[in-house]
């Protein structure tokens, strides 16, 4: 018989390229829960909405612009991406929340930011002023501490990152790893429990004590 978690949405985050997706699926088959992708939902807005109403939303529109970025640029659109997006993920988990008998859910991806899963009121939502959260809403956040194993799981990822020069590589690589820098700091800011995700072997039962506290 599958656990029933105490929490009705859990937002897990960090950079790119270090697991998290194998994560949530292993959460979600474990509770026997829903998963949803964070980038599912910024396309679905990118593809009703346009650069001119969201530009903060369609930073990525534009390939040969994304490729000019230096890491650190890149960085801080990846940081300005994720606080666009957090209206709306707040607004699901708001929204899960207030509804009976669906169920927990996971949340998973790049642009869950600290900053946003920490908030327990929603007075910004037009439809949950009065909102309030307990425990019905809990975040887990990732980490890679060493950009060359980072590097190294983009390549093994696939997704065509191999048949990039090996300049772009490094050049994502580091972005990827100088927002996670960023990611593990806004935890420790906010409280939040976040893990290296080395050793690998132990990460599901290290997150799995977390959400049973």
């Amino acid at each position: 018989m599958q656990p029933t978690p105490s929490w009705k949405v859990l937002y897990l985050g960090g950079s790119s390229g270090i697991g998290k997706t194998t994560l949530a699926l292993s959460l979600a088959r474990h509770f026997g829960i829903s998963l949803m992708l964070a980038d599912d939902v910024r396309l679905a807005i990118q593809q009703v909405t346009t650069r001119d109403f969201l530009p903060d939303l369609h930073l990525f529109d534009n390939d040969q612009k994304a490729a000019a970025l230096s890491p650190e640029q890149l960085c801080n659109s990846l940081i300005t991406l994720g606080q666009a997006m957090s209206p709306a993920l707040k607004m699901m988990a708001a929204h899960h929340v207030v509804v009976s008998g669906v169920g927990s859910i996971v949340i998973e991806g790049d642009n869950v930011l600290p900053a946003m899963t920490a908030q327990n009121q929603f007075t910004e939502l037009k439809h949950f002023q009065g909102l309030t959260t307990h425990n019905e809403v809990r975040s887990v956040f990732l980490y890679e501490p060493e950009e060359a194993i980072l590097l190294q799981n983009m390549r093994d990822r696939g997704r065509g990152f191999s048949n990039l020069s090996p300049k772009e590589q490094h050049r994502l690589a580091h972005a990827s790893w100088l927002f996670g820098q960023w990611v593990y700091q806004e935890t420790q800011t906010y409280n939040l429990p976040v893990f290296a995700v080395r050793p690998w072997d132990s990460l599901f039962d290290r997150v799995l004590a977390t959400l049973q506290d």
